[in-house]
């Protein structure tokens, strides 16, 4: 399928649509030429249709009309020895071919309004936060990763916590820190965040960092010195 824009969906504009895939009796055909000679817009409409549909068009096998048929305009106009009527078999049937191709260019019309009509998908913003020193020097840089559910926190500035742990913390609206885990010393560390703590990951909530015993925090608040934290914002 090609990129070209491709006109609205209103009533005369379907009706071009189908005139481009040549779904339309006569009567409509007629009316959407005289559309398309009165008005350049209409004009413009059908070749962007034309375009849109053009890959699709030769996906269509050609229809053969059966042999009978041949032979039936052959008699009608050079009447001759009335021949032995030819059983018209199921398949041969031209009827039957013309409602099949045009049911198969009618499904394909509508998958096509149905793409133009469907919702865009907007993807989500990215979140980051700066995690800063109280001198405003960079101390962690933290992404959202894994559809909200893991941060990746990268130090920045080298650590200065011998035989110490440095843990992460989210503040909820509530003024209270929760815990997101442990991290290492001078490298990037990526946490997952618990199920219960997910919907606090939005822009404008606090990250902190803290420094705490060897094995993290006894009291599951902060017992140390706070040496970072950032809001979390949205790209």
């Amino acid at each position: 399928m090609n990129d070209k824009e491709i006109p609205s969906t209103d009533r005369q504009s379907l009706l071009i649509a189908e005139y481009a895939l040549g779904v339309l009796s006569a009567e409509e055909r007629l009316q959407v030429e005289e559309l398309v000679r009165q008005e350049p817009a209409y004009q413009e409409q059908l070749a962007a249709w034309q375009g849109h549909f053009a890959d699709w068009l030769p996906e269509f096998p050609v229809v053969e009309p059966p042999a009978h048929v041949w032979q039936g305009i052959q008699q009608r106009l050079f009447p001759a020895e009335e021949p032995a009527p030819e059983p018209i078999r199921r398949w041969n049937n031209p009827r039957l071919w013309r409602w099949t191709t045009g049911l198969a260019l009618a499904a394909a019309f509508m998958l096509a309004v149905l793409v133009l009509l469907r919702p865009v998908q907007i993807a989500a913003p990215a979140l980051l936060a700066r995690l800063e020193q109280s001198n405003g020097s960079l101390a962690f840089s933290v992404t959202l990763q894994g559809d909200g559910r893991q941060l990746l926190f990268v130090p920045v500035a080298k650590s200065n916590w011998p035989d110490r742990s440095a843990e992460a913390w989210i503040i909820t609206a509530d003024g209270k820190p929760h815990s997101l885990g442990l991290l290492q010393d001078d490298t990037a560390v990526t946490l997952t965040v618990p199920a219960g703590l997910a919907p606090a990951l939005t822009p404008g909530a606090v990250l902190a960092v803290s420094v705490e015993p060897r094995t993290g925090s006894p009291t599951g608040s902060p017992t140390g010195p706070v040496i970072a934290q950032g809001k979390i914002i949205a790209l």
